[in-house]
């Protein structure tokens, strides 16, 4: 794998992946900034992951964005936080990670187990 330059602010532009198959460009950035909003213990409002993703669908607190961290057996990456349900709006929304036994947001808060959420859907 090639990496092409870095700009000035330190980000890497590109990297070039190529095999004897194919040859494409994949766009990383290499500083991962959250907003103060997501820091660990905030309150927020999950929003449906479905488009449109306008809909509130809990109150969770949000737990982690350790893009190394488990979560259900997966890492959580660098587009997911770990949250905690705290109060189900809608019960029946499905989970974008389902987990051991819980495939909704009810389930979820039933059970007491943590979840990833897409960090684009919350509020």
């Amino acid at each position: 794998m090639r990496k092409s330059r870095e700009n000035m602010d330190g980000n890497l532009t590109r990297v070039h992946k190529q095999s004897t198959q194919d040859k494409s460009v994949v766009h990383v950035s290499s500083k991962q900034k959250r907003s103060p909003s997501m820091e660990v213990g905030t309150k927020v409002i999950l929003k449906s992951s479905v488009y449109p993703n306008k809909r509130h669908v809990a109150h969770a607190s949000i737990l982690g964005c350790n893009s190394k961290k488990m979560v259900g057996g997966v890492e959580l990456g660098r587009q997911f936080i770990e949250v905690q349900v705290d109060q189900p709006i809608e019960e029946c929304e499905l989970l974008v990670r389902e987990r051991e036994n819980c495939r909704t947001i009810g389930d979820t808060f039933t059970s007491g187990l943590t979840i990833a959420w897409p960090s684009s859907c919350v509020d």
